[in-house]
């Protein structure tokens, strides 16, 4: 089974080709994997017409709702009248009337969000919640932990991890991986996806924008002990926040630090310094995603 990444050209520099979705076709029908970020899906239902000519696209299954994955649906759907969207139950209301979703997106997102794009209500009718597909050779797995709606897919023998795994690369020939855990995130029920992918079958995998094939079991067992590392990290004491030190400054000082000692990272601090801007700027989410849950994990334990 053939699969192609399509991007969408965001409204910003220095992000390159990182949003877009996997294009495949199995069983006479094309299906498109997540679709990108909302100012890239113009150029994006260029590239998709490019490659289906006449043909219908058939679907569009999204692992989860986050903007830098859906946002390119209102382009997508306006397009392909025909096209249905396959999408986790409890989250088409939010792509239906998105308002919380967008709002959730520039508190997360910051400067960032007006790349991803404020998303236009969609119409119901056009999706199929996951818990009601029933395609012949699409497997549906919930898999929770990047997003609480998050799901992946199997189409075939070819696996769509999403972000369930992380966002693996590849570097000098090794499988590496950078976190996706923005806030809010929840340890045990990433590691807990992660196992009930590793029950499936090993196959060909691709992962949250990353082009390249990677193989599914080996990248997840590289996430889930990176996950394991960074939770570690920031469990020392001397990655306690200090007195005086402002949360931002404590965000940047414990991402500095994992760059400097996560072999995982180690490959992007010789990228230029606009696109390690970039880096830095995600995996601080990601930090941000492990210091809340700490920060609520203490409040538990002492009953505040």
């Amino acid at each position: 089974m053939q699969v192609e990444f399509i991007h969408g050209d965001p409204n910003r520099p220095n992000f390159g080709e990182m949003f877009g979705g996997w294009l495949t076709e199995y069983d006479n029908r094309s299906f498109l994997v997540d679709c990108g970020v909302g100012s890239g899906g113009p150029s994006m239902v260029r590239r998709v017409k490019d490659r289906l000519g006449s043909r219908p696209l058939d679907f569009v299954l999204l692992t989860h709702i986050h903007l830098d994955h859906s946002g390119g649906l209102f382009d997508i759907l306006a397009t392909w009248p025909e096209t249905k969207v396959v999408a986790h139950a409890k989250g088409i209301r939010h792509l239906a009337e998105p308002d919380r979703l967008w709002a959730s997106t520039q508190e997360v997102m910051g400067e960032l969000a007006d790349m991803y794009g404020r998303p236009a209500k969609l119409d119901p009718a056009r999706f199929i919640a996951h818990n009601e597909s029933d395609l012949p050779g699409l497997r549906i797995i919930e898999t929770p932990g990047h997003a609480a709606h998050h799901l992946s897919f199997r189409i075939g023998e070819t696996i769509f991890l999403g972000e369930a795994g992380g966002c693996p690369y590849w570097h000098n020939g090794r499988l590496l991986n950078r976190p996706a855990t923005p806030p809010r995130y929840f340890p045990g029920t990433t590691i807990a996806s992660i196992r009930r992918l590793l029950e499936e079958p090993d196959g060909e995998a691709y992962g949250g924008h990353t082009h390249e094939p990677v193989p599914a079991h080996k990248c997840l067992e590289v996430s889930r002990e990176q996950l394991l590392y960074w939770d570690d990290f920031i469990r020392r004491p001397e990655s306690a926040r200090r007195p005086n030190e402002s949360y931002q400054d404590h965000l940047n000082r414990l991402t500095e630090g994992l760059f400097a000692e996560d072999p995982n990272l180690e490959p992007l601090n010789d990228l230029p310094e606009k696109d390690l801007w970039r880096e830095r700027y995600f995996m601080r989410n990601s930090v941000e995603g492990f210091v809340k849950y700490h920060e609520e994990e203490a409040m538990r334990d002492t009953g505040s």
